[in-house]
């Protein structure tokens, strides 16, 4: 487990940027003890900030694999969901917001305010940096907004500049008016040449090493993704803003080499707390995926135990029938619905047998057959199990991208192409986790190396499947499927296209179940439990204040720790 205020050294390799574990203590005193702000530079705080965003290992294990990717049907526990999956509050912690304040956010200011306390020549060489920093910042604060709503942006942070220890806070109306208008603003900057040179952010810039142009492209990519939130509160500003962010300067994600990924050393993310490994694929997923030849299945799961050998051995030692017939098909998952679990129609997948195998040093040893397949562990975790491959993070990728194109052009907001843009998110896509499965290094079930390249013709084949070749009748169902699909690695933004469109579902392309637990249809939560603050909290009057706003609109729900209530911009 992650301990607090340890950060990571970054080591810049020729073949990228990755990052190790190893402590770097000079980085924990800085990051947090006031007084030595003045001693560290903008690049080590901004690199900072980059580390941050990512290094909380608690946000995978509690906030994804625990709630949002088990209530999404992303993946089950060992033996399926429990009948209180949904309804226990406490699986999401909202981590995002504890990272935020005070580390990412925090990080970001005071890279600004850094700049400002340099001599004025050198401040003009920091521009494009203070206008980087803002970007992510922003983007950050929408993460933390998408599932808490209200928070304090415009007077936080500021505290040890001689801001107020009590910032009040920003509606998400508010805010997203807010962040859109930085991020207009920081890419006009960006795009406009400066009288001194640019001091870039180098190796510090983890994530493009300071390539103005391709943060250009993330802003604009950010201002859309936000935008697209709009949709069923306002969806004439909505079209709007797509129009003008379409027609926006410096463009979009517009490659995989533009794509937004962090990318680290397998021992940053080395098991523990990052691992997925027990977590089961789902039924309805990788049904869909294995009857439409999805080439993700392989890197997205790993195959059952039942190989044509272990099925020769079971035989052979009379643990199946022998007239039984080897099932060449190797990936079934779990249904999400307890009930459906725990059925008898279901409990076979769960009796497994053992068998007696001779081992890789010739022992002979006891070997669990097990039908059902587990995601893939070193996808999540490459350092797990002593792994030597490469983490990725996304944030907005290519594929990303070109989803919401598709998207907006079959709901006629754009005159764009819905097919084209599809065809190349879904191509984009899988290249992408093709991509992230080879340098991750994932694994069979006994630990050896298991990818398979792809081949092109796997992507032509996958395209020309009736559920999967655009049909101008289901476009608008099929893109949001595969956005859905392509989300595997980020299940805040599947969770949020679900709350945004109602898709999937259990009638959709892609069909997801209904989740059944002792006979009551389940609702999918909508967004963070908000803890009422301490009456001795010194922000208590702000927060309850803001809490009081969000309340007054009846989709918030019953309360604060209503997980059914929804933020502003998911409106019934």
């Amino acid at each position: 487990m992650k301990k607090t205020n340890k950060i990571a050294l970054l080591l810049i390799a020729l073949a990228g940027i990755t990052i190790t574990s190893c402590k770097k203590d000079q980085f924990v005193e800085l990051n947090t003890n006031p007084a030595l702000i003045d001693i560290i530079t903008p690049e080590q705080q901004f690199m900072n900030s980059i580390i941050d965003m990512h290094g909380d290992r608690f946000e995978w294990y509690y906030d994804n694999f625990r709630a949002i990717m088990p209530w999404m049907q992303m993946s089950t526990p060992l033996n399926g969901n429990s009948v209180t999956f949904i309804s226990d509050a406490a699986n999401f912690r909202n981590v995002r917001y504890n990272n935020f304040y005070p580390k990412v956010g925090g990080n970001l200011t005071d890279v600004e305010q850094l700049i400002k306390k340099l001599p004025a020549d050198e401040q003009a060489k920091r521009v494009y940096q203070t206008e980087i920093a803002r970007i992510i910042k922003a983007y950050y604060a929408f993460y933390v907004s998408d599932v808490t709503g209200s928070i304090p942006y415009a007077e936080a942070f500021m505290l040890r500049y001689g801001g107020t220890e009590t910032p009040k806070y920003s509606t998400q109306e508010a805010l997203f008016d807010l962040l859109d208008a930085q991020l207009k603003n920081s890419v006009t900057v960006l795009n406009t040449p400066q009288s001194a040179a640019q001091t870039s952010f180098g190796t510090n810039d983890l994530f493009y090493q300071g390539a103005v142009d391709k943060w250009i492209k993330v802003a604009n990519s950010t201002r859309l993704r936000m935008a697209m939130r709009l949709m069923k509160r306002d969806a004439a500003k909505m079209k709007t803003k797509v129009l003008e962010i379409l027609a926006a300067p410096g463009g979009l994600i517009n490659s995989a080499a533009d794509s937004w990924v962090f990318k680290a050393n397998a021992t940053y993310a080395d098991g523990g707390d990052w691992s997925a490994n027990g977590l089961r694929a789902p039924k309805q997923v990788v049904d869909f995926m294995y009857n439409n030849s999805d080439p993700r299945i392989r890197f997205f799961y790993q195959e059952n135990l039942f190989s044509q050998t272990n099925f020769d051995l079971a035989k052979a030692q009379n643990k199946i029938a022998a007239n039984a017939v080897f099932d060449t098909r190797r990936f079934y998952g779990v249904p999400s619905s307890p009930d459906v679990s725990a059925s008898p129609a279901f409990a076979n997948f769960f009796n497994n047998i053992s068998i007696s195998v001779v081992n890789s040093v010739g022992q002979t040893v006891t070997q669990t057959m097990d039908s059902l397949s587990f995601l893939q562990p070193r996808l999540f975790a490459a350092g797990e199990n002593g792994g030597k491959g490469m983490n990725a993070f996304p944030l907005i990728t290519y594929a990303d991208v070109c989803f919401m194109r598709a998207e907006l052009a079959a709901r006629n907001v754009t005159v764009e192409s819905a097919e084209d843009w599809y065809n190349k998110g879904v191509a984009a896509s899988i290249s992408f986790y093709d991509d992230l499965a080879n340098k991750a290094q994932i694994v069979d079930r006994s630990g050896a190396l298991s990818y398979v390249a792809l081949n092109p013709a796997e992507i032509t084949a996958y395209m020309a499947k009736a559920d999967i070749k655009y049909d101008p009748a289901k476009g608008l169902d099929q893109i949001i499927g595969q956005a859905y699909l392509n989300f595997f690695k980020q299940p805040n933004e599947a969770w949020a296209i679900y709350k945004r469109t109602g898709m999937p579902n259990s009638t959709s392309v892609l069909k997801l179940e209904k989740i059944i637990a002792s006979g009551t249809e389940q609702n999918i939560p909508r967004r963070a439990s908000l803890p009422f603050p301490a009456p001795t909290n010194l922000n208590y009057q702000n927060i309850v204040d803001a809490y009081k706003v969000m309340q007054a609109d009846a989709d918030f729900g019953q309360g604060p720790s209503d997980i059914n209530g929804r933020v502003w911009w998911d409106k019934k």
